[in-house]
């Protein structure tokens, strides 16, 4: 039988929700740096020019993606302890959320613009550290560096190991190289979050 235009069935309509998910697959089998718009058109059989009419730019296709990444976090409640235990617990949903899809992450270290997914989480964050009685300044600061310490935590393990011989003129560095990759990427990232949220604490 020839396969016609009549006999093949029909593309599923273009749209900004599809064009999302398609990049969020893309990144996490490719990476970013490798998604294009062009890749990105070729994933969905349709020409690239098609992608414009839905999405402004790479940019924010990829913010996009990201915020896709973390839309079904869900928010701890009074069940999962304290203030300071519902905001490890949320920082711990959103890394293992992100780090599902490659190195997606990255996007939030780049971008501070933040979708509707990324601002649920913000504002919680920051209503938890205010119940649990850190100033407001200090709350404003301190989601910078949870931001950063979510993306991260997230990438942990993307990165390209060095080898101990390429840290022959390093002597501290070699000496104390099985100690920088030692332990669970979870259990470090909870290390660094206890140190983060303690010093937020011990600030006047």
């Amino acid at each position: 039988m020839v396969d016609s235009p009549r006999t093949r069935p029909a593309k599923p309509a273009l749209s900004r929700d599809s064009i999302v998910t398609a990049t969020l697959g893309l990144v996490g089998e490719l990476g970013c740096a490798a998604v294009s718009m062009r890749r990105v058109a070729q994933a969905l059989d349709t020409a690239a020019a098609s992608l414009y009419v839905h999405i402004a730019d790479r940019d924010e296709l990829m913010r996009l993606a990201h915020d896709l990444a973390v839309r079904d976090v869900d928010l701890p409640t009074g069940a999962d302890g304290d203030w300071r235990d519902r905001l490890e617990l949320l920082v711990t949903r959103t890394v293992a959320a992100l780090a599902r899809h490659g190195d997606i992450a990255a996007v939030g270290l780049t971008d501070a613009a933040a979708g509707p997914a990324g601002l649920r989480i913000i504002d919680e964050l920051l209503r938890l550290m205010r119940d649990g009685g850190i100033p407001d300044r200090a709350c404003a600061w301190a989601i910078d560096l949870l931001g950063q310490h979510i993306a991260a935590a997230a990438l942990e393990g993307t990165a390209t190991p060095t080898h101990r011989d390429d840290l022959a003129p390093y002597p501290t560095l070699r000496e104390l190289a099985p100690l920088l990759t030692s332990g669970t990427p979870d259990a470090r990232a909870r290390w660094k979050l206890r140190v983060l949220l303690d010093g937020l604490l011990a600030q006047p």
